[in-house]
């Protein structure tokens, strides 16, 4: 009439439950064990491609070495301005087509150009002078770890690129600044004699500091 249950019986019972528990434990553990690998992963990634960007900033820069002047006909200014780069120590390849320079005077002009043409054949307002390759390399046995960037105040600007005055007067003082891809700047800024020396002549060059 009764059934009667052992205490066996009743410790199986007991041990199914726990068993149901456990696994169910198990895999909650494993699934949140997948997200936290997952999570770890991404961010391992994350912070190793913000790390490389932040060294690449930090160490792609230029140097500027030197600055010279042509004599404008009017020989009272330049009308020509000529400036050699390199790559900084330690610094990856630049494009300085992919570079933005900016050139400021004290008489308030100022003109932005999106990136440096070749030497080949060019009108523009600035270009590299004589030089088809506008990267300059990280192999210092190439000829191209050097470039001498042109600026021509008053020639054939056909490509719409232009420079407000036609020469830079004698007296101005000249901030140039290259930003490169990477977001780093270089500055020089030199001052054109004031007066230039009187037995200069149209055409001359005269250094720039």
């Amino acid at each position: 009439m009764f059934e009667l249950f052992t205490d066996s019986e009743e410790r199986g019972q007991v041990g199914i439950g726990t068993l149901i528990v456990f696994i169910a434990l198990v895999l909650v553990a494993a699934i949140a064990a997948g997200v936290l690998i997952n999570t770890a992963g991404f961010l391992q990634t994350q912070a190793q491609s913000t790390g490389e960007e932040s060294t690449e900033q930090v160490s792609t820069n230029l140097v500027f070495l030197s600055a010279t002047g042509n004599v404008s006909s009017n020989e009272d200014g330049v009308n020509e301005v000529k400036t050699t780069v390199q790559l900084g120590p330690g610094s990856s390849s630049i494009d300085l087509n992919d570079s933005t320079v900016s050139v400021f005077t004290d008489a308030g002009s100022s003109a932005e150009f999106n990136g440096v043409e070749d030497g080949e054949g060019t009108s523009g307002a600035i270009y590299l002078d004589g030089q088809t390759n506008t990267v300059l390399s990280t192999d210092s046995s190439d000829s191209d770890a050097t470039a001498t960037i042109v600026f021509d105040l008053d020639g054939n600007q056909s490509n719409g690129d232009s420079i407000t005055p036609d020469q830079f007067d004698a007296g101005t003082t000249v901030d140039i600044v290259i930003t490169t891809a990477e977001g780093t700047q270089a500055e020089t800024s030199f001052i054109i004699e004031s007066p230039l020396d009187p037995q200069l002549s149209a055409g001359d060059e005269i250094r720039l500091d």
